[in-house]
């Protein structure tokens, strides 16, 4: 690829063979890439002072067991949505890229990914930054900090992960693709690569996602009761280029049944996950739950577990949970309610 002015279909086939790639390659050594990844991230956030434990939602943790182990199933959605890109770029093939030379000269200047680049008419929409970034494999991180010190943790936390070499892939997208593209080669290569995944990172209030957890048993049955799609949800800060609140917030519903994994979460916040995971366990069955997680999620996700491999594991997750349940004396969970 001419790294100075890719054409378009230098620039799509490049994206989604590296993308494609890192999905196919199923190994145990990308899976303990994956970990150092993640415990990498966990000892750094460990040292922000208002920091009250991490999580991890998305993948790789909806496609592992309860601890981080298994199999990694390839995923023919995210095949899928990568041949997308190449697809969608075939009319624009042999045009130039011009994105390459805008980011080179002016993404310090930009605040993101979206205000400058969207209403750019000079590339078609399914072209543009943020959708080619979209494709790259990242893992999303979450830091529960203290109430009210969510500027202090912010700052703390980035300056760590600068210091580590460790970033979302819209603080530098050229560089993010160029590094996706040579970790995909070494793991298709059999060895295991020293540069980080992009991590996508957000931060949460301490009491917010502690009532979120809580809520959770409620906000399932009322939506049974009432014939709804369960919503719950979550506004967390995340870091773009800067740190900022997104359009939209996400519903934690699905991150709590999908993947939701905690890592040195206090006791008393630690014990209202389990709670509520018995909770869930005890009021539905996996099969209930997987129908639950399915309508929670997004078009794409809910793609994603229409493989076989992802539904066996999530079936094997909430068998867990039902293991560990306890009885409880709640009438809204007796045999009635169901």
């Amino acid at each position: 690829m001419n790294k100075n002015n890719p054409t378009i279909e230098q620039l799509t086939q490049s994206v989604e063979t590296a993308s494609t790639s890192f999905e196919q390659t199923n190994t145990e050594l990308k899976r303990k890439y994956l970990l150092w990844n993640i415990e990498s991230f966990n000892i750094i956030a460990s040292k922000v002072s208002t920091g009250l434990g991490t999580f991890g939602t998305g993948y790789p943790f909806y496609a592992l067991d309860t601890s981080m182990n298994g199999n990694l199933p390839i995923i023919c959605e995210q095949i899928r949505y990568n041949r997308q890109l190449v697809k969608d770029g075939k009319p624009f093939q042999k045009s130039i890229w011009h994105c390459k030379s805008c980011l080179s000269q002016n993404y310090d200047s930009m605040p993101d990914l979206k205000s400058v680049c969207l209403p750019c008419p000079t590339i078609p929409h399914v072209l543009k930054p943020r959708k080619i970034v979209n494709r790259l494999p990242d893992i999303d991180m979450w830091l529960v900090c203290q109430d009210g010190q969510v500027e202090t943790a912010q700052q703390e936390l980035i300056k760590y992960l600068e210091n580590n070499n460790m970033h979302t892939s819209d603080v530098d997208p050229l560089s993010s693709i160029d590094d996706v593209i040579k970790i995909s080669q070494m793991l298709k290569e059999n060895i295991i690569p020293k540069i980080f995944l992009p991590i996508d990172t957000h931060i949460v209030e301490y009491s917010t996602i502690k009532s979120l957890i809580e809520q959770v048993p409620s906000v399932l049955l009322d939506a049974k009761s009432n014939g709804e799609t369960p919503y719950l949800p979550i506004y967390p800060k995340s870091y773009r280029k800067q740190w900022q609140y997104d359009d939209e917030a996400y519903n934690y519903i699905y991150d709590f049944l999908s993947a939701f994994t905690s890592f040195n979460f206090p006791e008393d916040l630690q014990e209202s996950l389990e709670v509520s995971r018995k909770e869930v366990a005890s009021a539905y069955t996996p099969e209930e739950l997987f129908d639950i997680l399915c309508q929670t999620a997004t078009d794409s996700n809910r793609r994603r577990f229409e493989s076989v491999d992802l539904r066996l594991l999530f079936i094997k997750k909430m068998s867990e949970w039902q293991k560990l349940q306890k009885p409880y004396n709640n009438p809204s969970h007796d045999e009635d309610s169901r």
